[in-house]
């Protein structure tokens, strides 16, 4: 496996990212999605969120991720819904299509952020929003901390709060809400069951077995361990987590 972080995700069908259901809910809501919206999720992952927010509100959606397995995954488990392979940085989509874009734990990943966030704004409509939870440094970091977290989780770089406002403005967006936040393990992990619901459970049943006749998992898995036992220190406290809302 190439990326140990994402290929372990699309290969046991979760998603995770900060603030679980709870806070896609609550971007949702800022970005008014609701009955004939129609929406963008770019990142989608396996498709539990996009799937939630389509049930949830009503809305019109369409999921996009890089990874092509992550997009297989989607497409089996909801084959009612329209999913497909595409680059945040390069959308293959007409400008003023979507009312609103949600993007989770995605734009910290690509080396244009602004580029991305740029695209976002194109393919919405006018009056449209942009919602991203993304990891937002709380405080300056230690070189250790940024050169951890590039490593251990698939090669983010996350912003400050105050750069992600920026990023936001530049891209020609009115930034409307921004908060960053810190993670709490409980409500990460009450969060994280509310959105995977069973399928945390099918996911780790699956682990075991998978460990040990696949080898590419079994390396991928003993990578994300080894990132997982050597935590720097104050690492957790520095690195959280922020919803950020841009209007066009």
């Amino acid at each position: 496996m190439k990326d140990p972080y994402f290929d372990v995700q699309s290969e046991m069908g979760i998603t995770k990212h900060a603030g679980g259901w709870k806070a896609t809910k609550e971007l949702a809501e800022l970005c008014h999605i609701g009955n004939n919206k129609y929406v963008l999720v770019v990142g989608c992952g396996t498709g539990i969120s996009a799937n939630k927010l389509q049930k949830e509100y009503k809305c019109k959606l369409l999921g996009v991720d890089l990874h092509p397995r992550m997009i297989e995954q989607s497409k089996k488990e909801y084959p009612d819904m329209k999913f497909q392979v595409a680059d945040a940085q390069k959308l293959p989509f007409k400008s003023n299509t979507f009312d609103a874009i949600i993007s989770e734990s995605v734009t910290a990943f690509p080396p244009g952020k602004l580029k991305a966030i740029k695209e976002y704004r194109r393919v919405l409509k006018p009056k449209g929003y942009v919602g991203l939870n993304e990891t937002t440094w709380l405080s300056k970091p230690r070189k250790e901390l940024t050169d951890y977290t590039v490593k251990a989780m698939g090669g983010v770089r996350p912003e400050s709060g105050r750069n992600w406002e920026n990023l936001i403005r530049k891209a020609g967006l009115k930034v409307v809400f921004a908060e960053p936040r810190k993670i709490k393990a409980f409500e990460q992990a009450v969060g994280e069951m509310q959105l995977n619901g069973l399928k945390n459970i099918k996911a780790f049943s699956r682990l075991i077995p998978y460990y040990f006749t696949k080898k590419e998992f079994r390396q991928a898995m003993n990578e994300l361990v080894k990132h997982a036992v050597h935590v720097p220190k104050g690492f957790l406290k520095c690195l959280g987590y922020g919803l950020y809302v841009g209007q066009k």
